[in-house]
């Protein structure tokens, strides 16, 4: 009878050592990414990570101008944690935010720089959609948003279920996620067989809502 139950322990210990753990080693290296917003306009986004570092650079092609938003800071495990973000419009630095252990300074670059001190972390609108897609949809306690002008307190995160778009004329599953900034909502989107990475990303800005929507891409070198 002992050696039975001292059997059954060995197997669910060996099963444990089995279980993947994510860890950045096993988080895309590298992608490109090809998205186009509500207008049909082209945008792209790269993620990079090396020797414990990532950068997020999204550029939008406007009619008008360009902007760009590039957020950089470390990775450990599957965990983001932003140093820096900068909104540039038209390769001018618009508004950008330096993230500490303190908080955060942010604002207009024409304006005062503003500081908040924080209990928590602080993203940016494009390092929290990798940071809820490589959690599955789990965000730490007590998480900020800032777009650089100003920071909102996030309420939980709120599931939105399962659905299938089209990605490249291929159909995928995508898992669906919302989250309260202030009266507004931020809905993001991803596809568990593309390495969680971001497919659709829906937010407001100046009072104009702007949805992301991926058509194609690469992650580590291999198109999709």
């Amino acid at each position: 009878m002992k050696l039975k139950v001292w059997a059954g322990l060995l197997l669910v210990w060996v099963n444990l050592l089995l279980i993947p753990i994510a860890q950045a080693e096993d988080l895309p290296q590298q992608t490109q990414l090809q998205f186009v917003d509500s207008n049909g306009l082209p945008v792209s986004m790269d993620f990079v990570q090396k020797d414990g570092h990532y950068q997020i650079n999204t550029q939008i092609d406007l009619i008008f101008y360009k902007m760009q938003f590039i957020s950089s800071g470390t990775i450990k495990s599957t965990i983001l944690k932003p140093l820096s973000y900068t909104d540039s419009r038209s390769g001018k630095p618009y508004a950008q935010a330096r993230f500490s252990g303190e908080g955060v300074d942010y604002g207009k670059v024409s304006e005062a720089v503003k500081h908040m001190s924080v209990k928590g972390s602080v993203y940016d609108m494009f390092a929290l959609g990798w940071q809820l897609g490589f959690n599955h949809g789990k965000l730490p306690a007590n998480t900020y948003l800032t777009n650089g002008k100003k920071v909102y307190q996030l309420n939980a995160v709120q599931s939105r279920g399962m659905a299938q778009m089209m990605v490249n004329g291929r159909q995928i599953d995508i898992r669906q996620f919302s989250i309260s900034r202030g009266d507004d909502l931020v809905e993001y989107a991803f596809a568990p067989q593309l390495d969680n990475i971001p497919v659709r990303i829906s937010y407001m800005d100046n009072g104009k809502v702007y949805t992301l929507q991926l058509k194609g891409g690469q992650i580590n070198g291999k198109v999709f």
